[in-house]
């Protein structure tokens, strides 16, 4: 017969431990306190209210200390209700009020603070890394995820970060009033938002009541945008000339997320308030992305349709007839719609009117397409200029073999910024970067399609999120800025990352019974 001997831990190594937290936790505060001091100082007089604003949401760390997976929830908050930038339907008064709330203007900008580049929820994010880094340590829990998207990922994060080094050492032309060092910083954000979310998500998120919790605030936000969409729908339905879109240009991604989220919850049988609550929203967010007027909302959820079928074909043999009708009717719907509103001008008419624009463009989405061709001819200019490494962010576009239409007036950062992002990661990080990218994208899909397969309905809804949102976060990419909109990167890892961690949970939890003997 053996014996083990059981190290029973000492009183001093408990205080040992606690007295390392309690330093830990002292650091974090002095940070924090020093942060809020120099912003109520620069905030203060006529701007106190912004410094007592400041001050409410940097209470935010001591809750995501508490509860980890609310930082995912502000994450995915902040992504689905708050626009990137202002935007405007033409119409005083109808714009959607959150596009004038600054979270990811710099406070140089949006509050007239003077060197200050970082913007709100860049503070927000390395308060939220801070905290999962210290919590971490002190409870000897620090890990990193390991997986194909998290080494992909963490590969185009390099590059991208190679890329800024490069572009700032160089950066000594500006372009539209923005100097290619600030152009650099705000290049790598979303490359910086979409790794940071998945880190965090897929650490912080532990518990199905955490993926609920998750689901809950897409369908929420993005529900919330929708009906702001529907309002200024109906109040501009009888303006002439009607306003060309009625929300951002990344409701087209989000709204994509919330359809499939809620066919899958169908397809899938999962029952509840969750299911229940979508449903009733579908109809406004379908309202809203058709009013919404933007094309490559069409492509992106055709594609991630598309994607759907085949997954959800393959991973419910008992439902392959009811996906085989429900695909035959919707093939033969889309042949009977197209040609009855080929020529069509009204909202419903939006659809046949993104596939006209490819075959048969009226003059206005004629103009838009000599334009990306224009604008493409030019990136494969700067591309050959070094393909193996690229330009590096910051180096300002020239049009000069192929020059387009100058749309500079209302947008400056398109000295910077193509359209076609997909051409553009190659233009800056070189075909390593464009690689790295497609590998990203490949790892995404082959998790989301494993995932699908899974027992566990709540595993295979994610799984078959993310594969689609994947291919449609692709078709974005390719058609407009898809890669650098922040909202849209920080939805898409906090994705990728909550389905890492739900699959970690699953695949971990048959060893946790067998090992305590439970069932």
């Amino acid at each position: 017969m053996t014996t083990s001997v059981v190290a029973i831990p000492r009183a001093a190594d408990f205080e040992r431990l606690e007295k390392k937290r309690a330093r830990i936790a002292a650091g974090v505060g002095v940070i924090i306190a020093i942060v809020v001091g120099l912003a109520a100082g620069a905030l203060g007089g006529t701007r106190s209210f912004l410094a007592a604003g400041l001050v409410a949401v940097l209470v935010l760390p001591f809750v995501w200390w508490r509860a980890p997976a609310t930082g995912v929830v502000t994450l995915i908050g902040c992504a689905t209700l708050v626009e990137q930038n202002p935007y405007s339907v033409g119409i005083p008064g109808l714009d959607a009020f959150t596009d004038h709330i600054p979270l990811f203007q710099s406070l140089q900008g949006a509050f007239g603070l003077g060197g200050l580049v970082m913007s709100p929820f860049d503070i927000a994010v390395v308060l939220l890394l801070l905290v999962w880094l210290t919590r971490g340590v002190t409870q000897r829990s620090l890990r990193l995820p390991y997986s194909q998207v998290a080494a992909t990922m963490g590969v185009l994060l390099l590059l991208a970060a190679i890329a800024t080094v490069r572009g700032m050492a160089g950066a000594g032309v500006s372009a539209n009033g923005i100097s290619g060092s600030s152009a650099a910083l705000d290049e790598i954000r979303p490359w910086l938002y979409l790794g940071a979310a998945y880190l965090f998500a897929s650490q912080a998120i532990k518990t199905r009541r955490a993926v609920q919790a998750v689901l809950w605030t897409f369908v929420v936000g993005s529900g919330f945008k929708a009906l702001q969409g529907v309002y200024i729908f109906i109040a501009t339905r009888n303006e002439i000339p009607r306003p060309q879109a009625i929300l951002a240009h990344e409701e087209s991604f989000l709204f994509g997320i919330f359809i499939i989220l809620t066919l899958s919850l169908w397809l899938f049988g999962q029952r509840g308030r969750l299911r229940t609550t979508a449903t009733v929203l579908l109809p406004f967010v379908l309202t809203a992305d058709i009013g919404n007027t933007r094309r490559d909302a069409f492509l992106i959820l055709g594609a991630e349709l598309l994607v759907m079928a085949v997954l959800t074909y393959i991973a419910l043999p008992a439902r392959r007839q009811l996906i085989r009708n429900i695909a035959v009717f919707a093939v033969v719907a889309f042949i009977i719609y197209l040609p009855v509103e080929w020529n069509g001008t009204g909202t419903l008419a939006g659809p046949a009117q993104a596939v006209r624009s490819s075959i048969a463009p009226q003059p206005r989405d004629a103009s838009s397409n000599a334009y990306r061709v224009d604008e493409d001819a030019d990136l494969g200019n700067m591309i050959k200029k070094d393909p193996i490494l690229g330009i590096g962010f910051g180096v300002p576009i020239v049009y000069v073999d192929t020059p387009v239409q100058d749309i500079s007036g209302g947008d400056v950062f398109i000295a910077y910024l193509p359209h076609n992002t997909l051409l553009y990661v190659w233009m800056r990080m070189g075909i390593p970067g464009e690689l790295a990218l497609w590998l990203l994208a490949a790892a995404a899909v082959l998790a989301g399609s494993r995932a699908a397969r899974s027992e566990s309905g709540e595993v295979a809804v994610l799984g078959t999120l993310v594969a689609c949102t994947t291919v449609g976060w692709m078709v974005l990419g390719y058609t407009d800025m898809g890669f650098w909109w922040f909202r849209v990167a920080i939805a898409f890892g906090c994705l990728l990352g909550v389905l890492h961690a739900t699959v970690l949970r699953e695949s971990s939890s048959p060893a946790q019974e067998a090992a305590t003997g439970t069932a």
